[in-house]
C-alpha cells in the first residue's frame, strides 16, 4: 500500500478536522487523498443519473462507500446494522457478526437468483454524518488486503455541508472535475 495510506491512526475525518483538502480528490461530500495505486469508480443510479456511491479498488479488493446525513446526537450505525441483518436474512442470505477496525461489522452472504455474493459491511458515525462501507474481494479473507481497505476507509474526509438534511438522507456526491476516462459502453 502506498505510504500515504500506511495505517492512518484515525479516521474517517470530518472536513473540519483537516487543515487543507489540497491534494484530495473531491466526490462532493466524500474526499479522498490522491493515490495512484487506487482505482476509483463512481456508482450512478440509472433512474436518476445521480452519483450514489464511490468505489475504491486495490489489488482486486473493492471498498464501496456512501455517506448519509445524521442527527447531531444520534448514531446511525447501530440502527443500520440491525436493518442490514434483517434485510439480508429475510432475503435468504446469512450474516456473521464480527468485530473489526471500526468496531461491529457484518460478514454477509447475499443470495439472488443469479448469484451468491460475500461482503463485509462497516460503518462509522461522524459529526452529523454516517459513512457506510461494503468490502468485497480478497480483503474478506486476506488480512493484509483487509487492512488496506480499512486504511482507505480511514483516509476519507466527509464534507457534510451546512444544509439541513433529515437523518439517512444521502449526502450529495459528484464526479470529480478533471480529466477522467469514461467507462466503455457494454462493460
Amino acid at each position: 500500500m502506498p505510504d500515504s495510506l500506511n495505517h492512518p491512526a484515525s479516521g474517517p475525518h470530518d472536513v473540519s478536522e483537516v487543515g487543507s483538502t489540497l491534494g484530495y480528490l473531491s466526490f462532493g461530500s466524500i474526499l479522498m487523498p490522491t493515490i495512484e495505486a487506487i482505482s476509483v469508480r463512481v456508482e450512478v443510479d440509472e433512474n436518476t443519473g445521480l452519483v450514489v456511491a464511490v468505489s475504491f479498488e486495490h489489488e482486486g479488493s473493492v471498498l464501496q462507500v456512501s455517506a448519509f446525513a445524521a442527527a447531531k446526537s444520534d448514531e446511525l450505525w447501530p440502527e443500520i446494522y440491525d436493518q442490514l441483518i434483517e434485510t439480508v436474512t429475510t432475503t435468504g442470505g446469512s450474516i456473521v457478526e464480527t468485530v473489526g477496525g471500526f468496531g461491529k461489522q457484518l460478514e454477509a452472504t447475499l443470495v439472488t437468483p443469479n448469484e451468491t455474493r460475500k461482503l463485509r459491511f462497516i460503518g462509522f458515525d461522524g459529526p452529523r454524518w454516517f459513512l457506510r462501507g461494503a468490502v468485497t474481494g480478497p480483503a474478506l479473507t486476506d488480512e493484509n488486503a483487509a487492512q488496506n481497505m480499512e486504511d482507505i476507509f480511514r483516509s476519507l474526509v466527509i464534507d457534510r455541508g451546512n444544509s439541513a438534511l433529515p437523518p439517512r438522507e444521502p449526502l450529495p456526491l459528484k464526479v470529480p472535475e478533471g480529466n477522467f476516462v469514461p467507462p466503455k459502453s457494454g462493460l
